[in-house]
């Protein structure tokens, strides 16, 4: 059974154009660099942001559905650039009303210099000049030892994810050693939890080799339903068995040598794609696909849902909130 069941707080201190729109309003790039340079109050408004985005109140209510766990994206700029505004005084705060109720905070570095994966959640959409400099390494070691430093100590920090999913056509080797560096580096501050993402290559055989004789570590594997297009137009029962037979067997297989988190999943779909007749059709079809997602990743070490706040009417299959008030989520994690 899962040690950790638990949601992403996406979208707060890592912006992504899709989860609030209205941020970017009048703006025609989808990221926080973007955002950064073009809106004529970022800073003013990123404050505003912070402060309402998620509050004391959404803490308050993951407690008592019983999630007690959550994954707080953070950036590299976390204490603020030239550039980028600060964002450290919030976070403690998040940390504050973890503490109050009772739930526990996986760190996740999201973005890193120079920008590991050209997405929107690596804060500059279409770069990838992390791996082409060693400084932006290097940097990226530092970032993860000033956060370690800074709240190993706190009784809600669980542990550290060290780099938001790396673009799968960096070279695995720039990606191990790093991954090495910073395993080294952070247990010198602490042995708690410290987590690595695949990749988008879960199945490589290094992995096993990489991980032995680590203690207190997590493989973190993000899996969804709207990105391939082989699964996209596979069908609806398609969804379902991959789910509950590739998944599955993938996850038993790596949690022989290493434990598995489904760091981010939801119940995203490319719905042009799919034929679903009425209302009732297409629900309990996502009830179903919530249900498969949630038995299978209950036997791997734990999962986070991505994402709790989807600030648009629209999206509903990526909104935790909104999915619980619905039926389509459980109303307890417990």
């Amino acid at each position: 059974m899962a040690e950790i069941k638990g949601v992403n707080l996406g979208g707060w201190f890592v912006l992504e154009q899709w989860m609030k729109p209205d941020l970017f309003e009048g703006l025609t790039g989808p990221d926080e660099t973007h955002f950064m340079q073009h809106h004529k109050n970022p800073h003013e408004r990123l404050e505003q942001h912070y402060q309402t985005f998620i509050t004391e109140a959404d803490f308050q209510y993951l407690s008592s559905v019983n999630i007690t766990q959550v994954r707080l994206p953070v950036p590299w700029w976390f204490l603020g650039t030239d550039l980028y505004h600060r964002s450290k005084e919030h976070i403690d705060r998040a940390f504050g009303y973890a503490r109050k109720y009772g739930i526990q905070i996986l760190i996740d570095l999201h973005t890193a210099p120079g920008c590991q994966n050209g997405f929107d959640n690596g804060g500059i959409t279409g770069v990838i000049d992390w791996p082409k400099d060693k400084k932006n390494i290097d940097q990226t070691i530092e970032v993860l030892k000033t956060l370690t430093t800074l709240y190993h100590t706190d009784e809600a920090f669980y542990g550290i994810q060290v780099l938001n999913e790396p673009h799968s056509s960096i070279d695995i080797d720039i990606i191990l050693d790093f991954y090495e560096r910073s395993y080294k580096a952070i247990r010198k501050i602490t042995q708690k939890l410290i987590v690595f993402h695949d990749a988008f290559r879960p199945k490589l055989p290094v992995w096993e080799g990489f991980f032995k004789n680590k203690k207190n570590v997590a493989f973190d594997l993000h899996l969804y339903h709207c990105f391939d297009d082989k699964l996209v137009h596979g069908g609806e029962l398609n969804h379902l068995k991959v789910v509950l037979e590739e998944r599955n067997q993938m996850i038993q297989t790596i949690s022989k040598f290493v434990r598995v988190i489904v760091g981010e999943w939801s119940l995203g779909l490319r719905e042009s794609a799919m034929d679903f007749k009425d209302t009732f059709s297409h629900d309990i079809f996502v009830r179903l696909l919530a249900d498969a997602q949630l038995y299978v990743f209950n036997q791997a070490f734990g999962f986070y849902f991505w994402s709790y706040r989807i600030d648009r009417e629209s999206h509903l299959n990526w909104d935790l909130g909104r999915l619980i008030q619905a039926g389509l989520l459980p109303n307890n994690f417990k």
